[in-house]
């Protein structure tokens, strides 16, 4: 059920939070990816954006209610 207006229940919050950790991960994957020339990491360093974007793309699919209903 939903909230009333100018309200927030758990749901609201958890959700909330969901997408704010979507945001910052996305973010950080852009800063990353933009500066990953001026960090030295050696052979490391390539493999850090695809790993991230895996990482991004699983809590995607975690948080995601993929149930169908009847």
């Amino acid at each position: 059920m939903g909230s009333k207006k100018f309200t927030l229940n758990w749901a609201d919050i958890k959700k909330i939070g969901g997408n704010a950790l979507l945001v910052g991960g996305a973010a950080s994957l852009t800063y990353i990816a933009q500066n990953l020339g001026e960090i030295d990491m050696g052979t490391m360093g390539a493999l850090l954006v695809p790993i991230i974007a895996v990482g991004l793309d699983t809590a995607i699919k975690w948080m995601k209610d993929s149930t169908k209903e009847d």
